[in-house]
């Protein structure tokens, strides 16, 4: 029943800009995927939506986006059609020969329909209103025709924290696939020293997803600006931001490294501890080539407390201990004296040290090796005891475990696979834009997955709305009969009088009606048409000339 007064709604044409929104929330919330009952009233939607307060645009526009995603091939790629039209003299062979060939796109008028009618409501007041049509486009327009919502989101970045957030979230998104929409606009995403650190977070993440070979070296200077930031957090992720652009962009990386390395005097533990776990990531891609660097590391090495960076200099000690032996064991001799001090991941980090150095350079680490295992062998925490006993039993040959010992090397010192070093938001693309399960990325309660485009598009004609043809009167103003009477039969009375007492004017006007070829189409109130190629509303009292012809777009 609830299905039945929805449809009822949704079909009166007339009231139907003052309840749109609610009815097709109370669709979404009833029978979303009830994709035959939108068929009938998609074009009317479309046609309604400029007219319609604000926050109903925003739940037609998300509905329409699923209902077109359905009914629409991608206008991303070209279609592949088989060519029917074969030689008449033609041999087997050949007739089984499938021959395809790309023939250009060609949007659905209807899919046209949507895209033309949403792109006003990008000049919208309403902040919602805007990302709507944006995630719209993103989802549904051709990719040279997205850039058109650009403009519109860098407008928004000038509103609240709370609406630049959801907005830079989505930039964030769309910056990683097409990030030629933004580049003209790159200083609109330049931190502020107002902004919130949420905010210059995101800010920072556009801008290394925008970052080139052309605007690498100003981007590294506003970066040099950023990681002098009183805010430590936000100084930790630009030095974050310069390693992932070192890793993207080749041809800057001795110089990121060269910068990180100097950040390692910093006064500030925060920088130290980051600037060495970046560098860890970046020496990764090419160790050979920086062995000098791994060395001044750990000549920094007691002047640094955060446990991370300590970690992560012992890992660089042990994965490339055969480059810098020398360096090595003496690193291994002071962690010895400070073992049952330090934090749970320097402590497993050292014991990797010891182990690898054992394999490498036995004669000058092998009591050193073993002085450290006993201590771990009692360690409070278990992970810790768990890693000695492995080791132990790894690398130190007995009667027991002399098939393992054969495998130690291959084991302990396999070559690693460098990090890759990629944005958070890659993966958020799987949700559609604007949603609180992209904001979250994770799926969250109620979200309804955007359906994959048909390798065929459905039947157009699904759409098309019957209307009855109306003979145009000629000459003398004649009352038409029809099965179906317009008016009630108290109006008629009501009009037969009117008649009686100013018969004259009527009939006077009906003569000037006539004589100039005109037809009023009331009976056709609400419609919509395209007049020399133009849509409008047809107005309860319009007259139109009958020799223009009119198709009813329902």
């Amino acid at each position: 029943i609830i299905i039945q007064y929805i449809t009822k709604l949704i079909s009166l044409h007339p009231i139907l800009q003052l309840v749109a929104g609610s009815v097709v929330m109370a669709f979404e919330e009833v029978c979303p995927d009830r994709i035959d009952l939108i068929h009938k009233n998609y074009r009317k939607l479309c046609n309604l939506l400029v007219d319609v307060e604000e926050w109903g645009q925003v739940v037609i526009i998300s509905m329409l986006t699923r209902y077109a995603r359905t009914q629409f091939v991608s206008p991303w790629k070209e279609v592949k059609y088989e060519n029917d039209e074969k030689a008449f003299y033609e041999s087997d062979s050949e007739e089984k020969k499938e021959q395809t060939q790309a023939k250009p796109y060609i949007m659905d008028p209807d899919h046209r329909l949507l895209l033309r009618n949403t792109k006003p409501l990008l000049q919208s007041r309403n902040t919602a209103v805007v990302m709507a049509v944006a995630q719209l486009y993103w989802h549904l327009a051709p990719k040279h025709e997205v850039s058109i919502v650009t403009k519109s989101l860098v407008r928004l970045l000038r509103s609240h924290r709370e609406v630049q957030y959801i907005v830079l979230q989505n930039i964030a998104t769309m910056s990683i696939q097409r990030k030629g929409m933004f580049e003209p606009f790159m200083k609109s995403f330049y931190v502020r020293s107002t902004d919130a650190t949420h905010i210059k977070t995101l800010k920072l993440e556009i801008l290394t997803n925008l970052a080139n070979e052309a605007n690498i070296s100003t981007l590294l200077r506003e970066f040099q600006t950023y990681v002098k930031s009183q805010d430590k957090a936000f100084a930790a992720a630009t030095i974050q931001a310069i390693g992932r652009c070192a890793t993207n962009i080749s041809e800057v990386t001795d110089t990121c490294l060269n910068g990180l390395v100097l950040l390692l005097s910093n006064r500030d533990e925060t920088v130290v501890a980051e600037s060495v776990v970046v560098i860890k990531k970046l020496l990764q891609t090419q160790p050979t080539q920086h062995s000098e660097i791994i060395k001044h590391m750990a000549m920094l090495f007691d002047n640094i407390t955060v446990p991370m960076a300590r970690a992560s200099i012992l890992w660089l000690m042990g994965e490339y201990c055969e480059r810098v032996p020398k360096i090595a064991p003496d690193v291994l001799r002071k962690m010895a004296k400070t073992f049952t001090a330090e934090e749970d991941i320097v402590k497993l980090q050292t014991v990797n040290l010891a182990a690898k150095l054992y394999l490498t350079n036995s004669k000058q680490t092998k009591l050193l090796t073993q002085y450290i295992l006993n201590l771990g062998k009692y360690d409070q925490n278990y992970d810790i005891r768990d890693r000695t006993r492995f080791i132990r039993q790894l690398i130190v040959p007995n009667e027991k475990n002399g098939a393992l010992n054969k495998y130690a090397r291959r084991i302990l010192l396999a070559p690693k696979p460098a990090p890759v070093l990629e944005s958070s938001f890659k993966d958020r693309d799987r949700f559609q834009l604007g949603t609180l399960s992209h904001s979250l990325n994770t799926k969250a309660t109620g979200y309804q997955e955007l359906s994959d485009w048909p390798t065929v598009a459905p039947d157009q004609s699904v759409r098309n709305v019957e209307v009855k043809e109306w003979a145009p009167l000629v000459g003398k103003a004649k009352k038409s009969k029809s099965d179906e009477k317009f008016y009630s039969d108290d109006e008629e009375e009501k009009d037969e009088e009117g008649s009686d007492s100013g018969g004259s004017e009527g009939s006077s006007s009906s003569s000037s009606g006539s004589s100039s070829g005109k037809v009023c189409f009331l009976s056709l109130f609400g419609s919509d048409f395209v007049f020399r190629d133009k849509m409008f509303q047809c107005c309860p009292c319009g007259i139109m000339p009958s020799n223009y012809n009119l198709y009813c777009l329902g």
